[in-house]
């Protein structure tokens, strides 16, 4: 996976909205439910991965 296709997102967001983007190309917006057990979702039309700060924070850590 590309860094550019990951967008990074506070940990208070559960829903996040997706139309693409120069990179990806547009899509319709689609709403995605981040997932709490791992912290991310990906987007079923670009592929761009939305993750949760901490679980970035975290894995710069180990």
């Amino acid at each position: 996976m590309r860094i550019s296709n990951i967008k990074v997102v506070d940990d208070t967001e559960n829903i996040v909205a997706c139309v693409g983007d120069e990179n990806t190309g547009a899509h319709p917006r689609v709403y995605l439910n981040i997932k709490d057990e791992d912290g991310s979702i990906e987007c079923y039309y670009c592929g761009k991965t939305f993750v949760y700060k901490s679980k970035i924070e975290k894995k710069k850590n180990v």
